[in-house]
């Protein structure tokens, strides 16, 4: 006889809490501490320096003597090469978040005011919100219904004479077709800037994400694979988008000379985006956990893919690294995909049942990116509508609904994410997952019957973070 299910009165089929956390050992107290009894917390300074400051390599700026540098104090410059020399380029920028480094690398490159940025439909609002920081336009297209990331057939539609950019989302980790979208990007001279926050680690052929396009962006914020707290990177292999971003993030104004060019003043505006002595010597020692808790993540996958393999209603999109030959994704979450006529409920009531067997699942990003109330009423900076309405001259990109079918449904209607792949959840924990979802296929006759009662429990977005409990800290 099957288990009541606990949203009907039933025990839980799990009480423990699932714990995430950063993978954090000796090494990260060995350089903090290091810094700290150094009192060494910033060691940027902001004036004047001569162009082949701006474009030094990374490992050469790693390699000074100085303390107190335009490029940052010691163990920001470290990490940057240490980060440069693990994505293979030669260029890594330290800056306070991904979104600042979305920002940066696009006016780096170039992209201004009134310029288009083409970007999915789905992403955190970080993507589209840091190509508003200098006043350009996104323009938002569907997604793969496979990879989840842009799809490039779509990116061809979209593209009109004030495309200046493409800013493909390598989305849960998964690889955005980078072949396609390059091509494209050659075709028509634009700019490519990878926004690589959720797939560190991952690979397109024998190249890193964000090492593809002009330019690429990772997060350190704490639920990344590896994190600073908070924090990002820039990387690229073109010196004069290092010279650029390194000038935005720095104070910009206190570069130029006199005699500077308009094309050198462009979106070099004085922003402080500078990454503190602190984070970056946590990183240092996160960079070297990259390859662990990214195998940690794929293999607590595995076994939620094999684990949920042929459950009736569970649909579990197509594996990117067995399906096309040059992905290498690294997962950032696990995600599959609900089928309600096969599950013969809706995935609200799915999921309010299984959160209420003790496993935190989640239903996707609130909305879609141009769903929010910025871009439906296009007013970002001022009432007048910037920079949708510029000096008079009206911008035609609109965003109504039904621009990315593919993008709304999985928010809708599809989307399971499930977070807990992280360190320090454990493979036993996703068998946990696999049997709750189970019992609940098991139970849903009774639970079906039961739904006019338990309406207060559905509805709404479902973030899928609940349940997370922090370790305890050791004493003694």
């Amino acid at each position: 006889m099957t288990e009541e299910l606990a949203i009907l009165g039933g025990p839980k089929l799990r009480t423990a809490p699932f714990t995430v956390e950063p993978m954090i050992d000796e090494d990260e107290e060995a350089f903090v501490l290091e810094a700290i009894r150094e009192r060494n917390f910033s060691r940027y300074i902001g004036v004047a320096v001569e162009r082949e400051v701006l474009e030094m390599p990374s490992a050469e700026a790693a390699a000074l003597d100085d303390y107190w540098h335009f490029l940052g104090g010691p163990n920001v410059r470290h990490f940057a090469a240490e980060f440069a020399a693990r994505m293979d380029v030669p260029y890594a920028i330290p800056v306070t978040s991904a979104t600042a480094g979305l920002g940066i690398a696009l006016a780096a490159a170039g992209v201004g005011p009134g310029d288009e940025v083409i970007l999915p439909a789905l992403s955190f609002s970080a993507t589209a919100n840091a190509v508003l920081m200098f006043g350009s336009i996104p323009v938002f297209v569907d997604v793969d219904p496979d990879t989840f990331c842009m799809d490039p057939e779509q990116v061809e539609k979209a593209i009109s004479p004030r495309t200046r950019a493409l800013l493909p989302v390598h989305l849960t980790g998964n690889v955005s077709d980078m072949d396609a979208l390059l091509a494209i990007a050659e075709e028509h001279q634009l700019k490519v800037i990878e926004d690589a926050a959720q797939a560190i680690g991952g690979k397109w052929g024998n190249r890193h994400t964000g090492a593809l396009g002009d330019a690429g962006v990772f997060s350190f914020q704490q639920s990344k694979n590896i994190m600073t707290g908070e924090g990002g990177m820039i990387i690229t292999s073109n010196p004069d988008i290092a010279a650029r971003a390194r000038r935005i993030l720095n104070h910009g104004e206190l570069t130029f000379a006199d005699d500077c060019t308009d094309e050198e003043l462009a979106n070099v505006i004085g922003f402080n985006f500078r990454m503190p002595e602190l984070c970056a010597a946590l990183g240092r020692a996160q960079l070297k956990k990259l390859d662990a808790v990214n195998q940690w993540r794929t293999d607590n996958a595995n076994v939620l893919y094999e684990e949920l393999s042929g459950i009736e209603g569970i649909v579990l999109p197509p594996r990117q690294q067995f399906e096309i030959e040059k992905a290498q994704p690294v997962p950032h979450f696990f995600v599959a995909l609900f089928d309600a006529e096969a599950a013969g409920m809706s995935r609200d009531l799915f999921v309010a049942a299984l959160r209420e067997e003790g496993i935190p699942i989640g239903t996707g990003y609130t909305r879609t990116l141009y769903g929010a109330p910025l871009y439906q009423r296009r007013i970002a900076y001022g009432r007048d509508g910037y920079p949708w309405n510029q000096g008079g001259e009206e911008s035609p990109i609109t965003y109504p609904k039904g621009l990315c079918p593919v993008a709304e449904a999985l928010l809708e209607d599809r989307f399971l994410w499930l977070y807990h792949i992280a360190y320090s959840s454990t493979k036993e924990d996703m068998r946990d997952v696999a049997a709750a979802v189970r019992k609940v296929m098991a139970n849903r006759d009774a639970l079906v019957a039961a739904e006019p009662r338990l309406r207060d429990k559905l509805g709404g977005h479902s973030s899928g973070r609940i349940g997370v409990a922090p370790q305890q800290l050791k004493k003694g």
